[in-house]
């Protein structure tokens, strides 16, 4: 067993969400880099996925997981129990097991968020 470093662009699993239905603002590239097939951990599924402007993610939930995402760059709404909270670049988000959330980037630029899973759940289909 040794330790890691995992260049997201080069090493992760890439995952394009949405890109059939551009039209929902819905798309969004995932690069996903820690979980038990990719780098064989235990307790943690994370990655890095890059919301272009006016991009979302699907309301979505992580059935027995914790989340913790960090806004890298850009900014955006999270939208949780039918409210929306503003976040800004280096901004950490706790979700609870279970909780509905919905991620939006409102700003001009790319928006990278590092998303981690506690125990390994699984990403939404959409």
């Amino acid at each position: 067993m040794k330790t890691l470093i995992l260049d997201p662009f080069k090493d992760a699993e890439e995952i394009w969400l949405g890109i059939e239905e551009p039209e929902k603002k819905m798309v969004r590239k995932v690069f996903r880099l820690i979980n038990r097939d990719l780098v064989n951990s235990k307790h943690f599924c994370a990655g890095l996925t890059i919301f272009e402007p006016g991009e979302a993610s699907s309301l979505h939930n992580h059935p027995g997981s914790e989340e913790i995402d960090f806004i890298v760059k850009g900014s955006g709404e999270l939208l949780s129990q039918g409210e929306k909270r503003s976040f800004k670049e280096h901004d950490f988000m706790f979700v609870p097991e279970g909780l509905e959330h919905q991620h939006f980037n409102t700003g001009s630029s790319p928006m990278w968020l590092i998303w981690i899973y506690s125990p390994q759940g699984e990403l939404p289909k959409d």
